[in-house]
C-alpha cells in the first residue's frame, strides 16, 4: 500500500523550479493589475508596489469590496494564463502525478489558483472532500482521482498550510452552502489532524477523499497556491 493511499497525501519535495514559481506569481500579479486598471477605482488604490503576498491584504484593509473584486478576479481567470495552465504538464511533475494515479491512465486535469487572505478570511477553506461521491462511470467529478496543491511560497500552521486527516476514506456527507460544499461538524471523522508543512517548490498530492482544510494565514501575508485535479480512467486492455 502506498503512502498516498494509506494517509491519504503525500509531500513530493522540490518539485518546481524557481522558474515555475515566479511565473505562477507573475500571472496572479498581471491578472490584479489588469483588473484593477479596467475599474473606475484609481489603481494606485490596488497596492501595485506592495509585496506580493501582502497586496491583497493591504487593499482589503481600506477597501473590502474592491479586494474582493480583484480577488474573485484571479479565482476565475489566471488560471488560463499558460504559466498556470501548464504547470501538471511540466515533465517532473507530470510523471509524479503519472505514478500517482497508476494503474489508471492520467486523462485531463483542472487547474485553479487559491489563497487565503487574511482580511477575506470568510474566504478560508472549510473541511470538505475533493469528491463528493464515488461514481463508476469515470466521469465529471467521478474521474479526479488525486489533486496536486502548489503553494507560492513556504506554508506551515501560520501561513495557510493545509490540514488534513489522515486515512483512507469513503465520501462524508456535505453541506452545500451557496456552492461552498463542508463536512458538518457531525458529520467530521474523529481521527488524528495533521498540518502539512511545505517549502516552495515542494508538491502535495491529496487523495480524493481525504478530508482537509486550509489553516489560517497571519495578517498580512496571504497564502497563495495552484490546484491541479487530476482526472484519470482505467482503460479496459485492448486485444
Amino acid at each position: 500500500m502506498t503512502e498516498l493511499t494509506r494517509e491519504g497525501f503525500r509531500v513530493v519535495s522540490d518539485i518546481l523550479t524557481k522558474t515555475d514559481l515566479s511565473g505562477m506569481r507573475d500571472a496572479i500579479t498581471e491578472t490584479i493589475d489588469r483588473v484593477a486598471r479596467a475599474l473606475r477605482t484609481s489603481f494606485d488604490t490596488s497596492h501595485p508596489d506592495a509585496p506580493f503576498e501582502e497586496r491583497l491584504d493591504r487593499i482589503a484593509r481600506h477597501d473590502r469590496a474592491y479586494a474582493l473584486a480583484l480577488f474573485h478576479a484571479v479565482m476565475a481567470d489566471a488560471q488560463r494564463d499558460p504559466r498556470i495552465a501548464r504547470v501538471a504538464d511540466a515533465p517532473r511533475l507530470a510523471s509524479i502525478l503519472k505514478d500517482a494515479v497508476a494503474p489508471a491512465t492520467v486523462t485531463g486535469h483542472v487547474v485553479r489558483t487559491r489563497a487565503v487572505v487574511p482580511s477575506l478570511s470568510s474566504h478560508r477553506s472549510p473541511w470538505h472532500q475533493d469528491v463528493l461521491e464515488r461514481t463508476s462511470d469515470g466521469r465529471g467529478c467521478g474521474s479526479v482521482r488525486v489533486a496536486c496543491w502548489m503553494p507560492l511560497g513556504d506554508v506551515d500552521e501560520r501561513s495557510g498550510a493545509l490540514e488534513v486527516i489522515p486515512g483512507a476514506w469513503e465520501p462524508l456527507p456535505h453541506r452545500n452552502d451557496d456552492g461552498h460544499f463542508s463536512i458538518p461538524d457531525e458529520s467530521l471523522p474523529s481521527g488524528r489532524r495533521s498540518v502539512v508543512t511545505l517549502c516552495r517548490g515542494d508538491v502535495l498530492l491529496l487523495d480524493r477523499f481525504v478530508p482537509h482544510r486550509s489553516t489560517a494565514a497571519t495578517p498580512p501575508r496571504a497564502r497563495w497556491a495552484v490546484v491541479a485535479w487530476v482526472k484519470a480512467a482505467t482503460h479496459a486492455p485492448q486485444h
